[in-house]
């Protein structure tokens, strides 16, 4: 099997889960849009799960990636596994510790002093979330992304089932029962959310138990400190990406005054729901191709074989972006059931801004290569440092002026800077031959297509033609640049 059909294949197994476990995971949207009483609430949530996300690069501390680099340069991963799992662990159980005894001026902090019993939830939520994505690396590792999906699959119905059980069915129950009244009345309807979210975590480290029995060969100090020394400039990377990927609703509830803050996040966290179709396939094609980019750094010239991977990957992206357009506005009604959503001037013009950042945050991801594989990573913070200060930058600018709106110009900025940043560095310390005139002319071809589909206002079934017509461009541009190779090549 050669090596794309070989990722390809891998790619759709992890795309399986991730996929059908966004999707259904996204059936929450409208769950919530409609169960959750104030639309405001919704805003709660997305400030909760912006601070968690921040959060679990803390918790994780780098150490995903840095399995992966020493993992493949020993006999055997356990012990990289065991070492690394036991430090999260620890760390872990630290910080839930601090949850327990700080939690008034934690959630006092962020603007919630009246749910201290937040911070102990998501705190045990980072703490076996961390330990699960390690497990979930070690099941990369070893290629068995059939174990990966159903793990995956298994947390998502979980989630999905309580957040059913405990928004739908016990309200439903309490008018014909009055202990149902009575559990579901003990909590707010966010706090139902957060719980839901506990039991599925909880449940999906239960799942990977099997690959935890590692940590019985106990903690390799001299190897951790190594993988430490690697990984703490990914805990950065990941600090300035989670600002630049999560700090937008914070600065919204920070920025906007009085009690419509919540409001506005609720809407922009919602289209941010619908922006993110993109980053499925992104997601699923990194759980793939990670463990084979470290793998084939072995080999003498990796190089033609990440720039080959990198073309692909545009052509990939660069459809779904341009189909995403095209169905965008019909599956949006379906997605957000409240009407008052749509009522918002800027709701759906979100959407493009935040559709194309996620593009080059794909890219960038996977042009991030080069300095994991060279072990350069306190170079490879750059990008995301200046990513991070653009974010902060240009929100407490924007958002002020134009709102919500200018959050998601601020992203599409950002991701865009980060592109071109981790380019130059690339070139300047682990060069690639990334044919750069190809890749310009579909990213320019994917934005027209894009703008015409957006603002032309041309119906859908000349928006069917375009992206047919679309498809059918980088296929003849592909064969005849390929063409062209072999030719020069006779």
């Amino acid at each position: 099997m050669s090596v794309l059909r070989k990722l390809a294949s891998q790619t759709a197994i992890y795309g399986l889960s991730t996929m059908l476990g966004r999707l259904i995971n996204y059936l929450l949207v409208p769950l919530y849009t409609r169960t959750l009483v104030n639309v405001a609430d919704y805003g709660i949530v997305g400030v909760m799960f912006g601070y968690a996300s921040l959060g679990a690069v803390l918790f994780a501390f780098g150490l995903e990636t840095g399995f992966f680099n020493f993992a493949r340069k020993q006999d055997k991963p356990e012990p990289v596994f065991a070492t690394a799992a036991h430090f999260i662990l620890l760390t872990g159980l630290f910080w839930i510790a601090l949850s327990r005894i700080f939690g008034v001026e934690i959630m006092s902090f962020i603007g919630y002093p009246y749910a201290p019993e937040y911070a102990f939830w998501f705190t045990v939520i980072l703490a076996s979330d961390a330990l699960s994505s390690l497990a979930f690396a070690y099941l990369r590792q070893q290629q068995k992304p059939w174990n990966f999906a159903w793990v995956r699959l298994s947390n998502i119905g979980i989630n999905v089932s309580a957040n059913l059980f405990f928004l739908v069915f016990l309200p439903y129950w309490g008018a014909k029962h009055e202990w149902a009244l009575t559990l579901y009345n003990q909590q707010s309807q966010v706090s139902w959310i957060f719980i839901s979210n506990l039991i599925a975590s909880t449940a999906t480290l239960i799942l990977l138990s099997p690959i935890l029995k590692h940590l019985k060969l106990g903690m390799d100090w001299e190897l951790l400190k190594r993988m430490l020394s690697y990984s703490y400039p990914i805990v950065f990377i990941g600090l300035a990406g989670m600002i630049n990927e999560t700090f937008d609703r914070i600065l919204i509830k920070s920025l906007i005054p009085g009690f419509d803050s919540d409001y506005q996040v609720s809407i922009y966290s919602a289209f941010y729901k619908l922006s993110m179709v993109l980053t499925l396939f992104v997601q699923a094609f990194r759980f793939a191709v990670e463990p084979y980019f470290f793998e084939q750094a072995k080999t003498l010239n990796p190089q033609e074989s990440y720039a080959y991977i990198m073309k692909w990957f545009v052509y990939v992206v660069a459809t779904i972006y341009v189909g995403t357009l095209l169905i965008l506005p019909y599956i949006a009604p379906l997605l957000i059931q409240n009407p008052e959503y749509f009522e918002h001037p800027d709701g759906m013009r979100l959407v493009p801004y935040l559709l194309g950042a996620n593009l080059f945050l794909g890219l960038y991801y996977t042009l991030s290569v080069w300095y994991k594989v060279s072990e350069k990573t306190h170079i490879g913070a750059i990008p995301a440092f200046v990513g991070a200060t653009i974010t902060i930058a240009l929100n407490l600018w924007l958002i002020p002026e134009i709102g919500i709106l200018g959050a998601a110009i601020t992203t599409l900025i950002t991701y865009a800077s980060m592109l071109i940043m981790g380019y130059w560095l690339s070139r300047k310390f682990y060069p690639i031959p990334y044919d750069l005139p190809r890749i310009g002319i579909i990213l320019i071809v994917t934005f027209l297509m894009g703008y015409l589909m957006i603002h032309a206002q041309l119906g859908f079934i000349i928006n069917l033609l375009l992206f047919l017509a679309f498809i059918l461009f980088i296929y003849l541009y592909e064969t005849q640049i390929h063409y062209g190779q072999r030719k020069n090549h006779q």
